[in-house]
């Protein structure tokens, strides 16, 4: 009776590794979308990504993330306005859907539980008004924002492959405000 029991604890913690392993295996199958990349005056952002459902490479399944927020990367571009955006989209094929949004953000919309050189945002429904974009894989985007800092958070949807939010994150100054050097040397 003994035996039999440590064989099928054996059995239990075989059968979770392997459940674990195909899991982790899904995962790293292409199931999970590639950033996308915003040029402002010659200045590139690497976009964080947020809520996606993904089609798993030779598979009929995607697999779906939802985050907590619109995630970004932790330092803004540092622009000023107008200002034209050119996006850049991972994924060869012109996408089906492709909007965009931007927000103005505080201190008090972070979420303060960020890692890895990234921050996340809070959304709640879409404070900013949704602009449809043409669905192509490098549009430009005109904006005239106040000065502040913005979050700029883009949907893209592919058929056939999925869906992606992706978030940008800049600061707009005045526009007659100076750029400064701040480099101090130690003497």
């Amino acid at each position: 009776m003994f035996s039999i029991k440590i064989r099928w604890s054996n059995i239990i913690i075989v059968a979770g590794i392997a459940i674990l392993s195909l899991f982790l295996l899904a995962g790293s199958a292409s199931a999970y979308p590639l950033p996308a990349i915003l040029k402002i005056n010659g200045i590139e952002q690497t976009s964080g990504i947020s809520s996606n459902c993904w089609k798993v490479e030779n598979e009929t399944y995607s697999i779906c993330t939802d985050t907590i927020g619109i995630i970004t990367p932790a330092e803004p571009l540092l622009i000023r306005s107008p200002f034209t955006a050119h996006l850049t989209l991972p994924i060869q094929e012109p996408p089906e859907e492709l909007g965009f949004s931007t927000t103005r953000v505080t201190d008090d919309d972070e979420l303060k539980a960020t890692v890895n050189d990234v921050r996340a945002w809070r959304f709640e429904g879409n404070r900013g008004n949704w602009y449809k974009l043409p669905s192509e894989r490098e549009p430009d985007i005109n904006l005239s924002l106040e000065p502040g800092l913005y979050v700029l958070n883009v949907g893209a949807k592919w058929k056939d492959i999925g869906s992606v939010t992706y978030g940008f994150l800049m600061q707009v100054n005045d526009l007659e405000a100076k750029v400064t050097n701040n480099v101090s040397y130690g003497g």
